[in-house]
């Protein structure tokens, strides 16, 4: 691999890309996350949510007498309890009839739902006994995902009328039941008995009849007005009307008094109209039962109830009192769990209990005698019990090692036991034992559903934690600035081989515990689970060696070092709890943002002024969005605040936009506000936008209004409202790329479909948290522009082998923050104006403006199920969720372009030179440097040869830092001489001067001719052959370091550029070049010539001190002839700070000159002393108020430099533009991932029986016009890299490295083909490689041919695989064009017979052309392909030259032998 770029450049490690490594691994981290993340959220249907149905129990027959022949159910959808109960406003009672009921002929009580408290989980627990797995939502409300057992079944025969949701759900694969369905807003329910038909006179006469009535208008009118409103309490009447109606009915005809009615409902109704979750008005529903079999109503008095402190399955406790509004109570309450209503309908039908039934009988519903009451009880029990010992079986066959349920260990017994009883009349005794065995059936029920919680539990949590653990030692390694030597060390010898060690023995242990498994017949997912788990931990355990050197370093850090630690962590806990805990209690984040606007905004105070506004404006805007969460979830309609809304967001829009055209004169918004970067594409999009949430806030109101009189939704004002909503997304795509101007887009453009949606507050929360959002930019932008972070500079940290690039910095331990601020904002959200956690949070009208008809959908949410059970799902959902997010976050920002050149970015800091100083000062190099300097110094004054040379060198190799340092010094007092002798003069390089040490710097002429100083070139050659001997001397192998003081520094700048191109540097670094205070040595075309190729220019440091005069000789001698080249490092006692822009560098020469000094600078002393000031002053404390040009310079060199600041700011924004230019060395890798996609694209081309250079020319296919944005990328890249190779200063035969080469070729031949296809695809003139061909490809081949002369080493191979070879010539495919158009021009009559000749000779060239080709396996098969450009060439030439032609090429095709050259025959 090639050399590093020197002290500024992107100097990469010797290790094979390691940046790349770490991005293709991140890749795959990603993929690896979300499917872990995937794969345990599952895990809650096998913890949570396994279903409780097991099958093979017998159903328990009753041994008493049934009390009633039929019983009707009516089940009132989304009938609310106390809406049922309670009186109007004019107190009168709504359900005059049933109350009548209760006070007179029955009995009535509360049932209480659990959660997810919809239509099918509510009727299934009714009807069938049981709560159903809510899972089953996967699998679709309206089918039965299980089989299971119902009251229906069981009884003789079963008549249904109801809602076409639900009715099928039980009756549908029922062949004893007669069921229909009605249409929504169908109310009629009851229109008489038939006595004509005599088969249906036949079954009404038959017992254990069941009559199912759903009546959903309830349901419909609470989602559509919700239960507040007239029509929802009016339907009430309707339903009471409907009961009344059926009771007269069923009386009439069957006049025997053996019916039993049940009312009830399935869920209720939450006051903003919707249902789900564990509110007590989405559980208490009413329930009346009355008729035969049912006891009458009697008085409250304290011996009713003797199960205080019970608790029912919604956790209401059991004797809550009576509302007094409700009027009953003074009448016995006997509230009920749902599940229980199977049993009671069972026991009053002397039916058999679902056999999957959970509920308890509520006896003190039923009147029968004590020994049927008993028996009933009994019955009950034994139907739980057949359950448990099923489970029990099931689990038992299933386990290696199974653990039974104790307390049921006997329950034999306990059955003769009450059977005993019972044979001695002791019913109350037989009763209560018969109860108690049901409680433990149920409690062992539970045991067998959980049995598996502690070991799913155990594995899940461990495979969080693994995963964590991973993901944290992977940035620590990856982003860190741990030392990477000492981890090095650890792991290198035995990294490879103990790596996989660990991989065997996990894999080992992943197949025994899959052995286990299966032999326990676990379901799949169990394996997937303990797989991703053990996985996890390998790879911890993979990382032992770094993990036993982190414990080192932290353990060898100061006590101090680790508070911070610890401090950190217990931040991140505490919001990690806060994020919990917010799922239930919104108001914490009101908390939350009260608190971040003070600390937010203190700390933006005390960092700049805040005269800037953003102090203020971070403290406002977080003290706005606190207001939200302290609003009820329930959001009451409120059409004027939408409206009030969207002027307010135009307003944002309006005041962003400004700000955005405004905002020079404030240097905090630069950086968010650069116009340089694109023009805009749309100038009138702004006002579009802000036309559309005007637009949308209009229509707010106008679709409102139909909702509000109850009218369908004007198909006009559909279209509007959708047009509105999917336009105003996309145009963010087309705004102008900057930050500031970009997220305004977006905040518009989002506006109108988020408006459209909103129904009261939450309109306004969407301006408040787009406010807090930018807050936080600006505070993050201010921490970039006050904060001195260590940065990965691309000098001596390059010889560590660092990862990460020029303008990349580590992670610190504050940046913990930003993940932090990141979920907080991302959980706000979603909980700032509701509960994300429960789908019954969403507001049904708000989609009125977007759909005509809505019919309810039967979809809930499961938060009540378990507070931990929803917050799992929710968090492990927000990671796959954040991924997606971010994908689309892409698709809108990823051309977004931040200003990096303005003083208040972070490149405009980092150009000023203090990280890149203050970097270099620690790293103690240049003091080793400068003490090898001193040593030849001393080394010269005692000398005694008295010799006239006034140049000395040494070669010295530190063994232990593993470099090479060459030190170059002469006479102290030669400077002075020289300068008296020679003058300040430049030489040419063409002049005879030194012609012949000129003759090694040749190769700077290739661009322009250069002129050096002509003492350091006169000097150079006055000591070549010397110098030439150093040179054979060096051990390249280690990293070298050239160094020299005054004139000594201008022979290290000449000898490090006569290595650089004189020795091969692609297996080791570059040379490094570090000079003392000396003069600068070339003009502006040496210059100009360095700074084309970065690399080089970045190998140059010239520390200059303040009182150094040496390096100012020269300009002041002629200013306008000698230019700076490399880094500039401007120091003194009081600081130092970097600089590159060689303008800015002849400036500050200049202006920071001791005005009568006449010594060089001390440039050990001033190393010294800032090295102490690093080491207990981090920070320079300067006044980051003014430009960070002037604090930087002011402070550090104690000079006033405001006249020139606005002067070098410009300067350095022009160089930086300047060198961004292309890198190969940074973008190949991007150009072998779209290589890789054109690979693809040839392999699918081919698939489809036709080559890639067809496919493409016919543009058939979507593939094919989705990869011309490939080519245009690949194309741009190489024409960069070769002209950018034309700007090196080296021979041709070595402008392009050798992996750039190779991929330069692979370019060559797998695109220019396609180019040639867009060629003729146009029309374009004949003779591509005169007309049509770009100028890199033909500089491409010629570089290739160069080198194949040069390098012998530097040759593609041929490929074995024949089937996949590229075609050698890229320009094959323009001569099968152009021999298909010399075979149409043969074949036309008006052709003379000189152009038919010149066709012939032509074509016959191109056909020998062709068999060497072949001959040589240089094109591949594809050629032969049907539908192929050269296959039309063949039967063309064919038709042209005639049957009686004959050639060794003809023979080849006619006999068809093209068919075996892809295997390598020819």
């Amino acid at each position: 691999m090639a050399g590093g770029d020197g002290i500024l450049g992107n100097r990469k490690s010797s290790i094979s890309n390691p940046r790349k490594w770490v991005k293709s691994r991140e890749r795959w981290l990603v993929v690896l996350g979300v499917i872990l993340h995937a794969v345990y959220m599952l895990s809650i249907f096998d913890i949570y949510f396994k279903t409780p149905i097991v099958h093979g129990m017998d159903p328990v027959k009753p041994r008493f007498h049934a009390p009633a022949k039929r019983l009707v159910l009516l089940v009132a959808d989304g009938l609310r309890a106390d809406k049922f109960f309670e009186p109007d406003s004019e107190g009168n009672y709504r359900a005059p009839f049933l109350r009548s009921v209760i006070k007179e002929h029955g009995r009535w009580g509360v049932s209480h739902a659990r959660p997810p408290t919809e239509s099918r989980p509510g009727h299934v627990a009714i009807i069938a006994g049981f709560y159903e797995d809510p899972s089953a939502v996967t699998k679709g409300w309206k089918a039965n995902p299980v089989e299971f057992d119902s009251v229906f079944n069981r009884s003789r025969h079963t008549f249904a009328f109801g809602s076409p949701d639900i009715v099928p759900i039980f009756c549908g694969a029922l062949p004893h039941s007669t069921w229909k369905t009605y249409p929504h807003e169908f109310e009629d329910f009851a229109t008489g008995l038939s006595n004509e038909d005599p088969k249906l006179k036949e079954l009404l006469l038959q017992d254990n009849l069941v009559i199912f009535l759903h009546l959903l208008g309830c349901d419909s009118n609470g989602h559509a007005h919700r239960p507040y409103s007239s029509i929802y309490l009016n339907n009430v009447k309707v339903v009471d009307n409907i009961a009344v109606r059926v009771y007269n009915v069923l009386e009439d005809y069957f006049k025997d008094n053996r019916t039993a009615y049940i009312f009830t409902a399935d869920h209720g109704m939450s006051d903003k109209g919707s249902h789900g979750d564990g509110h007590p008005s989405n559980t208490d529903t009413p329930l009346v039962v009355w008729g035969a079999g049912v006891k009458y109503p009697r008085p409250v008095s304290s011996s009713n109830h003797s199960d205080c402190g019970f608790r029912f399955v919604d956790e209401h406790m059991h004797d809550t009192p009576t509302p007094a509004e409700w009027g009953l109570h003074d009448i016995e309450r006997v509230d009920v769990n749902q599940a229980d209503i199977a049993p009671l309908m069972s026991t009053l039908l002397g039916l058999p209990c679902p056999v999957n039934s959970v509920g308890s009988l509520p006896l003190d519903y039923i009147n029968i005698n004590e020994a049927a009451e008993v028996e009933a009880v009994l019955a009950n029990t034994k139907q739980i019990l057949n359950q448990f010992l099923r489970k029990s079986q099931i689990k038992q066959a299933n386990s290696l090692s199974f653990k039974p349920f104790k307390p049921l260990a006997h329950y034999s017994s306990v059955l003769d036991q009450i059977e005993e009883l019972i044979s001695g009349r002791n019913y109350e005794a037989a009763t209560k034992l018969a109860e108690d065995l049901r409680s433990l059936a149920l409690q062992g029920l539970h045991y067998f559903q959980t049995y598996d919680w502690l070991m799913l539990m155990s594995v899940i949590g461990l495979g969080y934690l693994g995963w964590m653990i991973y993901l944290f030692l992977y940035v620590l390694q990856s982003y860190t600035s741990l030392p990477g030597d000492l981890f090095r060390k650890e792991q290198t010898a035995y990294q490879t081989q103990d790596t996989r060690k660990v991989q065997v023995c996990g894999c080992l242990l992943m197949a025994v515990i899959s052995i286990l498994l299966l032999l326990e017949r676990s379901p799949p997912l169990y394996h997937a689970y303990t797989a991703m788990t053990v996985f996890s931990w390998t790879q911890i355990f993979s990382e032992y060696r770094f993990i036993k050197a982190l414990w080192k370093q932290l353990h060898g850090r100061r006590i101090y070092y680790m508070a911070k630690i610890l401090a950190t962590c217990a931040v991140s806990v505490f919001i990690s709890e806060f994020l919990v805990n917010s799922f239930t209690e919104r108001k914490l984040y009101s908390w939350y943002f009260l608190v971040a606007g003070v600390v937010a905004s203190v700390y933006v105070f005390k960092s700049i002024p805040w005269r800037s506004g953003i102090p203020i404006f971070v403290c406002v805007v977080c003290w706005f969005l606190s207001i939200f969460t302290l609003m009820p979830a329930e959001i009451p309609d409120n059409t004027y605040l939408v409206i009030g809304s969207g002027a307010m967001i135009i307003i944002i829009g309006i005041a962003a936009r400004w700000l955005d055209l405004h905002a020079e004169g404030n240097k905090y918004w630069l950086s968010l506000c650069n116009h340089e970067i694109k023009k805009p594409k749309f100038p009138m999009l702004f006002h579009l936008q802000v036309l559309l949430v005007g637009l949308s806030s209009v229509m707010v109101p106008l679709s409102t209004s139909h909702r509000t009189q109850k009218q369908e939704l004007l198909p006009l004002h559909q279209f509007i409202n959708w047009s509105i909503a999917g336009f105003s997304m996309v145009l963010p795509l087309f705004s102008e790329n900057s930050l500031l101007s970009r997220l305004t887009s977006i905040f518009l453009g989002f506006a109108p479909p988020f408006l459209l949606l909103s129904i009261g507050y939450e309109a306004v929360f969407y301006g408040a948290l787009a406010l807090v959002l930018m807050a936080w930019i600006l505070f993050e932008n201010t921490i970039i522009y006050t904060s001195k972070v260590k940065r990965s500079s691309a000098s001596f940290k390059n010889l560590e082998g660092n990862i990460l690039e020029a303008n990349d910095r580590y992670l610190q331990l504050s940046d913990v923050r930003i993940p932090l601020v990141f979920m907080v904002l991302f959980n706000v959200a979603f909980f700032g104006t509701g509960n994300f956690a429960s789908i019954a949070s969403f507001e049904i009208s708000s989609v009125y403006r977007f759909i005509t008809i809505f019919s309810v959908r039967n979809t809930g949410s499961w938060m009540e199920i378990g507070n931990s059970i929803s917050h799992f799902g929710i968090v492990s959902a927000q990671v796959v969720f954040v991924l997606l997010l971010f994908a689309l976050t892409n698709i809108y920002t990823k051309d977004i372009q931040i200003s990096s050149l303005k003083p208040s970015s972070q490149k405009a800091i980092f150009s000023t030179g203090l990280e890149q100083a203050n970097l270099l000062i620690n790293s103690n190099i240049l003091l080793l440097l400068w003490n090898d300097i001193s040593e030849l110094y001393k080394d010269f004054n005692n000398a005694h040869d008295h010799s006239s040379s006034s140049l000395r060198f040494n070669l010295r190799y530190d063994h232990q830092k593993k470099f090479t340092v060459i030190t170059f010094v002469t006479k102290p007092d030669f400077a002075t001489h020289q300068l008296l002798q020679e003058g300040a003069d430049l030489v040419p390089s063409s002049s005879s001067i030194a012609a012949e040490s000129f003759a090694l710097f040749g190769f700077l002429r290739r661009k322009a001719d250069f002129a050096v100083d002509r003492a350091a070139i006169t000097l150079f050659d006055r000591h070549r052959h010397q110098l030439s001997q150093l040179k054979n001397e060096i051990n390249y192998s280690y990293p070298i370091i050239v160094t020299g003081h005054s004139h000594g520094g201008s022979i290290a700048s000449l000898f490090t550029l006569w290595l650089l191109e004189s020795v091969n540097f692609s297996n080791t670094k570059r040379p490094i070049c570090v000079t003392f205070g000396s003069p600068l040595i070339g003009d502006s075309n040496l210059q100009k010539t360095l700074f084309l190729f970065s690399p080089w220019n970045s190998c140059f440091l010239h520390v200059v001190s303040k009182q150094d005069p040496v390096p100012r000789k020269l300009i002041n001698h002629n200013a306008n002839d000698y230019k700076p080249f490399g880094t500039f490092l401007l120091c003194s006692n009081l600081g130092c700070s970097c600089f590159e822009e060689p303008d800015t560098i002849l400036k500050l020469l200049g202006t920071t000159a001791s005005e009568g000094s006449d010594q060089g600078g001390d440039y050990g002393n001033i190393l010294e002393t800032l090295k102490r000031k690093a080491l207990f002053k981090n920070v320079l404390d300067a006044d980051w108020a003014s430009s960070p040009y002037a604090a930087g310079i002011q402070y550090n060199l104690n000079e006033d430099i405001n006249p020139l600041v606005e002067w070098i700011e410009k300067q350095e924004m022009k160089f930086l533009m300047g060198k961004r230019k292309v890198n190969p060395d940074k973008k190949l890798n991007e150009s072998k991932i779209n290589m890789a996609k054109l690979e693809w694209y040839k392999k699918t081309s081919k698939d489809k029986g036709i080559g890639y250079y067809d496919s493409y020319k016919n543009k058939s296919f979507m593939s094919d016009i989705n990869v011309e944005e490939i080519v245009k990328r690949l194309i741009n890249y190489w024409t960069d890299v070769v002209e950018e190779a034309d700007k090196q200063p080296q021979e041709d035969g070595a402008s392009l490295r050798t992996r750039w080469l190779f991929a330069g070729i692979t370019y060559m031949k797998m695109v220019e083909p396609l180019y040639i296809a867009d060629y003729y695809h146009e029309n374009s003139p004949p003779d591509y490689k005169s007309h049509g061909r770009l100028e890199h490809l033909t500089r491409l081949e010629q570089l290739s041919a160069a080198a194949k002369k040069t390098n012998k080493s530097i040759s593609i191979e041929k490929r074995k695989n024949v089937a996949h070879i590229l075609t050698e010539d890229s320009c094959f495919w323009a001569k099968v064009e152009e021999a298909i158009n010399l075979c149409k021009l043969m074949k036309k009559e008006e052709a003379s017979v000189e152009e038919k000749k010149t066709c012939d000779e032509k074509l016959k060239k191109f056909e020998k052309d062709v068999l060497v080709l072949l001959k040589n396996y240089s094109v591949s098969p594809e050629i032969f392909l049907g539908g192929s450009s050269f296959m039309d060439w063949w039967k063309g030439y064919k038709d042209a030259m005639g049957r009686s032609y004959s050639s060794e090429l003809t023979k080849f095709m006619v006999s068809r032998k093209y068919k075996d050259y892809s295997e390598g025959k020819f």
